[in-house]
């Protein structure tokens, strides 16, 4: 009851992302085929890297994600078991607004009706277009998405869920988030030979995301620098357009003000007030022979927190509970991420660890893994630092959802989970890389980011190709088979 009416054996899909040229004619070419119908494809592309198949398939193409005009004809009535089901969300999507520079400082009763406006988007297009499976690129982050997810989950709709993989080159699948990191809800995709991957027993490991340069810097030759000399309405168009683009964010000059250059001035004073917290608070001088944890921070905002982490996107919230399972003469040394600013470190945020006792916000300078070594075990909300620890022999307690979750020496924290559990258990290596192994059978060894493709030394594009069409073929006749109600017929 409350669900979409389906068109019973039939998959209609909304997708969201996977617009990359990696994969978008791959998702094309099974709609031609009716292996599955795209009913709508969300995607966020620019006139630059838009592809003809997206024309064909009923897409929307939204490019201004932020601002977009909700038409009294668009937003049905949304029955009240709506609001109620997508209650529990509500600290994740408020964590993922606050993260969208677009609606940044926004009081918490506007954002429940960004929220609410959001959510009559949603249902509507949902029930109008007869979904049955929504389709996400990544883990549901960022406030609109956030929202579509609670959404479908509401409405009772199949939701797909491309997870990213510890294991670079690789991703892998998920029916709901809760799922992420257990899998326990998917079928095993392939079959692997007995030690098919080996994991070195080491804590250091090479992350191309941390690199710096993962990512191709684009830079304008001089050919596009001359454009206004020999193509000057071409180059007048491009910056009509970018303009155009830039006046749909703001609806009035004192929207403007306040969004843009109010904002700039106060991100000025933050900076430095971050810059000066960090000198005030840092202990540069730390004790490696005492019992005590090591807690990276996490970057935010950032996926992994700002969604897996679920309550804990608060990170103090986790540490705060660390503390209190610990004995009092433990220290915790909570050492920054590397790539943070001043998102989420204003000053009752050093305030707030501050008052925690036997707790040491550490200089970046020292080592992390000198720190992970010397330590009694490692806590994360998500962070590869867990992989780290566990690689090496070391138990990791974790407060998150993450793809390693289930692997031996990993922790979930819970409240009233005892010290002892996590200090008397030793990790066997061999069974690790059973685990690993196992995790491996539920992901498909191709990639769909471009950010993926361009930092693997050596790429085939007509393998990956060929494996992402074996997978969709895959996933999407296992959700047609056995999560789509059956009809008469077929349950004869």
């Amino acid at each position: 009851m409350g669900k979409v009416k389906e068109e019973m054996g039939n998959l209609r899909a909304l997708i969201f992302g996977l617009d990359s040229p990696l994969v978008a004619p791959v998702l094309s070419k099974l709609h031609d085929e009716g292996v599955f119908s795209i009913a709508r494809w969300i995607v966020n592309v620019s006139e630059r890297n838009s592809e003809v198949f997206f024309h064909r398939n009923n897409i929307e193409v939204i490019e201004d994600k932020f601002n977009l005009n909700f038409k009294q004809e668009f937003l049905d009535v949304v029955p009240a078991w709506i609001d109620e089901k997508i209650r529990p969300y509500l600290p994740t999507i408020l964590q993922n607004f606050a993260r969208e520079t677009f609606y940044y400082r926004s009081p918490v009763y506007e954002y429940m009706n960004i929220i609410q406006l959001w959510t009559r988007y949603f249902y509507t297009r949902l029930i109008r277009e007869q979904i049955n499976v929504v389709v996400f690129a990544d883990i549901p982050h960022g406030g609109f998405m956030c929202v579509l997810y609670a959404v479908s989950k509401a409405m009772g709709l199949n939701t797909l869920i491309l997870a990213p993989s510890g294991i670079f080159g690789t991703f892998g699948y998920c029916f709901s988030v809760e799922d992420y990191g257990a899998f326990a809800d998917v079928p095993r995709y392939r079959k692997l030979p007995e030690h098919f991957m080996k994991v070195e027993k080491t804590y250091k490991k090479k992350l191309f995301y941390m690199e710096g340069d993962h990512t191709p810097k684009y830079k304008r030759n001089l050919f596009e620098k001359l454009k206004f000399l020999y193509s000057p309405k071409e180059f007048f168009r491009e910056r009509k357009q970018v303009f155009s683009r830039s006046l749909k964010k703001y609806n009035t000059i004192s929207d403007f003000l306040l969004k843009k250059v109010i904002v700039n001035i106060f991100d000025r004073i933050e900076k430095k007030q971050y810059q000066e917290n960090i000198i005030r608070y840092t202990k540069r001088n730390i004790d490696f022979d005492v019992d005590y944890v090591y807690f990276p921070l996490h970057l935010q905002p950032e996926m992994t927190t700002d969604t897996l982490g679920g309550i804990y996107s608060d990170q103090l919230l986790a540490i705060e509970k660390l503390r209190a399972m610990l004995p009092p003469d433990w220290m915790i040394y909570v050492k920054e991420n590397p790539k943070q600013t001043k998102f989420m470190r204003q000053d009752y945020f050093f305030k707030r660890l501050k008052v925690l006792p036997n707790v040491k916000y550490v200089d970046r300078s020292i080592d992390t893994y000198l720190l992970l070594e010397k330590s009694r075990f490692v806590a994360t909300i998500t962070g590869t630092a867990g992989w780290e620890a566990i690689t090496g022999g070391k138990n990791a307690l974790i407060f998150g959802h993450i793809w390693y979750e289930a692997f031996p020496g990993v922790f979930k924290y819970y409240d009233g989970m005892q010290l002892d559990d996590i200090l008397s258990y030793h990790i066997d290596h061999d069974e690790l890389e059973c685990a690993v192994n196992r995790y491996m059978e539920k992901t498909s060894e191709s990639v769909f980011l471009n950010e993926i493709r361009n930092a693997m030394p050596a790429f085939d594009p007509e393998k990956n190709t060929e494996e992402l069409e074996k997978f969709f073929r895959f996933i999407f006749s296992y959700i047609k088979e056995k999560r789509l109600p059956k009809t008469d017929s077929e349950k004869e």
